[in-house]
């Protein structure tokens, strides 16, 4: 332009008017150098912080040098921002950053941002830590803004372990009203290149590409709090990378340990949600290989891939072949009904659930195997591998499933003993008349030990190969149960069968807890027990037999220390649970090469024994109690006839009778605490006969005995020791002695 036609010009103006012309350019020179001295000094002192920090409990932001040069324009570097919103702490960084304000807006409260461009950004997120309630919800509030925050050199972030680092760009754009106003995340997009992600030091991605779309609608916090945000939300993940090699090594134990390898697998996903549900469309694909070495030390390598398809469904399938053993394996396929994610509810997933499991996964605890078993008297414990092979209809397990346990710490409290080893275990579900399911475990103790409950330290039986059984009963079978007649007992949903034989007893001494000590006791000797039980869901014997077997046993019978083979086979029928009482008819017990001391001091070698328990029954709380009827077989009287007095105190053709062959004897038997009651005792032979009833009771031994030989016959009296002979009318007056009372 000529500059003499602008001179001319501004001649021509009137002379007041280029005097107010200059004081207005004057005005808005000393204005805008106003600006750029406050507004510069407002960024770069302490004063513009302390203005944007005025709530640093919720919300805080540093820079470092800044500069404007037009109102509503600023750029500042090395800026960090942090926040705390309920249980959520977040931090940004970013080098350096620009903006642009509306001023207009201002007036009406609202902060509105057009546009900001970060450079170098870095951001972090935590959830989980101290929660910080919010204030209640007041009107008034100012509104936040920012239609566009722009970046293209994003460095990368964290979600909690979940770190992802690259080069990214992104816009997002949020509203917010303060007071408890409302929040919108506007429609936002971020893209990612040579991704790096891990989870903690576990790679999970690497090379990668991720496209994301996402927005929340509109809403205050009355509306939707926490996880419900997600029913306003719409999100598209696209990812794209190499996905690294796993790497699983199982020690002897069968404990699985997991790292990250470099590999080659390869992962790709194409997800869409929609205000809590997914995208029809959607779909994942995975492929990782797996290397390690097996519990065995054989090296593997394999692949693990998962593929999930979204349509009407959800189609999910993963497999991990099996090529050795003692190691992670996976084969399922499994359709939930529906698109919808549980957000609120994630049990609510199962019952739209069906397919087909089978793997092998280490649990670091197997104790709700145990549970799923109706059998508390039952537990499994401890680390361990499980074998698998699930069917699930509707969320439930189905007919046909199986799980197996290798190795596991297993513990049985049946009637007072405690029962424990480790144990392999399978497991299955079959189908009952009705369609019901009906849980079975089949569990075998390679060795195992037997303790009292209350001394569970102390193991009295060591043994191996013992098996249990345990089987829900069907509707039919409970049914049955309840019929008039049936045997009324506890835990009528399952049953159990227990099985072992020769578990050695290191000390029979061991037995002693149970038995009444002054008139039976084992006082020395080893042996072995054996065990057929059927259990029912509360642990309690229904029927069953145990049986012990010992060589040279000291025992303490009836105030006679003797030393003996022992064989004794005890049938348990229960009868009454409550009382813990048992019929026990069908026992028997035999004691062979017994020898033993007289009350005179004459020794007897080669006695033998045999009773069987006609009627009886048996009360299992300690001590143990007996009453029955036995009928027995012995070698010779000689031990019935100790019990009374000494040898050289009968006449002495009562020595006849102990070489005159063996006896059958039928008797009362009575056993309970410190008593030892015998009652109507018949023992004979084609040569004698003789009967006899006595009490022990403590130290005292109360009685008497009639013996027939031809036409010689003798009765004896015991009173608490003392001892009085009747060798006439000796029938006469054995019978008219009373019977003795318990």
């Amino acid at each position: 332009m000529d500059r003499s036609f602008v001179t001319r010009s501004w001649q021509r103006v009137p002379p007041r008017a280029q005097q107010w012309t200059r004081r207005v350019v004057f005005a808005l020179v000393a204005v805008y150098a106003f600006y750029l001295l406050a507004g510069n000094i407002f960024i770069n002192t302490p004063l513009g912080e302390w203005t944007a920090n005025r709530k640093p409990e919720k919300f805080q932001i540093q820079w470092g040098l800044g500069y404007t040069l037009w109102p509503g324009r600023v750029s500042v570097w090395d800026v960090r921002m942090k926040g705390h919103a309920g249980r959520t702490t977040w931090s940004a960084d970013a080098g350096r950053a620009k903006g642009r304000i509306a001023i207009a807006p201002l007036f009406r409260k609202t902060v509105r941002v057009p546009e900001v461009v970060a450079f170098d950004v870095t951001g972090a997120v935590d959830i989980g830590g101290p929660r910080k309630p919010p204030l209640p919800a007041r009107p008034g509030g100012w509104v936040l803004q920012f239609d566009r925050i722009h970046s293209d050199s994003i460095r990368g972030g964290r979600l909690g372990d979940l770190v992802l680092e690259g080069v990214g760009r992104a816009d997002v754009g949020f509203f917010k009203q303060l007071r408890g106003g409302a929040l919108e995340l506007m429609p936002s997009t971020a893209h990612f290149e040579n991704v790096q992600l891990r989870y903690g030091k576990q790679a999970m991605l690497r090379e990668g590409r991720i496209d994301a779309d996402f927005a929340i609608a509109r809403h205050t916090r009355d509306q939707a709090r926490g996880i419900a945000k997600l029913l306003l939300t719409d999100a598209k993940l696209k990812l794209e990378g190499k996905a690294p090699t796993l790497g699983v090594n199982v020690d002897p134990q069968g404990r699985i340990a997991l790292s990250n390898l470099a590999g080659d697998g390869h992962a790709r996903m194409e997800v869409g949600f929609a205000r809590g549900s997914l995208t029809p469309g959607s779909r994942l694909r995975w492929h990782t290989p797996v290397r390690g070495r097996d519990a065995h030390g054989v090296q593997f390598a394999d692949a693990l891939d998962v593929a999930l398809d979204v349509d009407r469904d959800m189609h999910l399938v993963a497999r991990a072949p099996a090529q050795a053993q003692g190691r992670l394996s996976l084969d399922a396929d499994v359709v939930v009904r529906g698109t919808q994610v549980p957000l609120k509810d994630p049990r609510s997933l199962l019952p739209r659930t069906s397919g087909h499991v089978v793997g092998r996964w280490h649990f670091g605890s197997l104790r709700w195997l145990g549970n799923f078993y109706d059998a508390p008297w039952l537990s499994l414990d401890g680390a361990g591998v499980v074998d698998a092979d699930v069917r699930v209809v509707d969320g439930r397990i189905a007919g046909g499933s199986r799980v197996g346990v290798p190795d596991v710490q297993a513990v049985a409290h049946v009637m007072g003993n405690r029962i424990a080893g480790r144990a392999r275990a399978e497991g299955r579900l079959d189908t009952g008349p009705n369609d019901e399911l009906l849980p079975k475990l089949d569990l075998t103790m390679e060795r195992f030990d037997i303790a009292a409950d209350d001394a569970p330290t102390k193991p009295f039986v060591q043994g191996q190969g013992l098996r249990m059984k345990l089987e829900t009963l069907s509707g039919v079978e409970r049914q049955a149960l309840r019929q008039p007649g049936a045997m009324k007992h506890v835990g009528q949903a399952m049953r159990a069968r227990l099985t072992f034989a020769d578990a050695q007893v290191p000390d029979l001494r061991a037995y002693n807890r149970y038995l009444p000590n002054e008139h039976l006791r084992f006082d020395g000797g080893a042996g072995t027990l054996s065990g057929d039980l059927t259990l029912d869901g509360a642990g309690a014997i229904g029927q069953g037999t145990l049986g012990v077997d010992a060589r040279a046993a000291r025992m303490h019978l009836a105030g006679i220390a003797l030393r003996t083979d022992v064989d004794i086979d005890t049938k348990l029928h229960r009868a009454d649970l409550k009382r813990h009482t048992f019929n026990i008819d069908g026992t028997r017990m035999a004691l062979q090469n017994v020898s033993f001391a007289e009350p005179g001091g004459e020794s007897r070698t080669g006695w033998w024994t045999r009773i069987d328990l006609q009627r009886a029954r048996m009360d299992w709380d300690r001590p143990v109690s007996i009453d029955g009827r036995a009928r027995i077989a012995m070698k010779d009287v000689g031990f019935l006839l100790a019990l009374f007095s000494r040898k050289k105190d009968y006449p002495k053709w009562m020595f006849k009778l102990i070489d005159s062959g063996q006896a059958q004897a039928n008797a009362n038997v009575r056993l309970a605490g410190q008593t030892l009651l015998l009652n109507d005792v018949h023992a004979s032979n084609q040569r004698y006969d003789v009967m006899a009833r006595l009490r022990l009771h403590g130290k005292r031994r109360d009685g008497s005995l009639y013996a027939k030989w031809g036409v010689l016959s003798c009765a004896v009296a015991v009173d608490n020791g003392q001892r009085d002979f009747h060798l006439i009318k000796a029938r006469e007056w054995y019978d008219a002695q009373p019977a003795l009372s318990r």
